[in-house]
C-alpha cells in the first residue's frame, strides 16, 4: 500500500486505501493561512495498529511541510507530540 496526497482549496490529507478505495488510515490538515498549516487529526484502522503507519503518514506530512516551505502547528495530540521530540 501507498500512501497518498490530496490537496484541496482548505487543506488536504494523506491516507491509505483498502482495496475497496475505503480509507484505512489518515492524516489530515487545514490551512490557517498561506503559510501555515494545522494538522488536526491522525487515524488507523485496527487492522494496521502496530505496524508504524501513524509515523509514515507523521513523515509525508514532514516532507511536504519542508518541501513547500510551510509552517505547521498540531491540533491532534499525536503530531503535537511528534513535533515535539523533534524539537528536542
Amino acid at each position: 500500500m501507498q500512501i497518498q496526497h490530496q490537496r484541496h482549496a482548505g487543506g488536504g490529507e494523506f491516507f491509505l486505501a483498502d482495496e475497496q478505495g475505503c480509507k484505512i488510515a489518515e492524516l489530515t490538515y487545514e490551512f490557517v493561512n498561506a503559510h501555515t498549516i494545522n494538522a488536526n487529526h491522525t487515524y488507523v484502522s485496527d487492522s494496521l495498529r502496530g505496524q508504524g503507519i501513524a509515523d509514515k503518514l507523521y513523515r509525508e506530512l514532514r516532507d511536504f511541510v519542508r518541501a513547500e516551505q510551510l509552517n505547521v502547528v498540531a491540533s491532534c495530540s499525536y503530531i503535537a507530540k511528534k513535533l515535539e521530540r523533534e524539537k528536542a
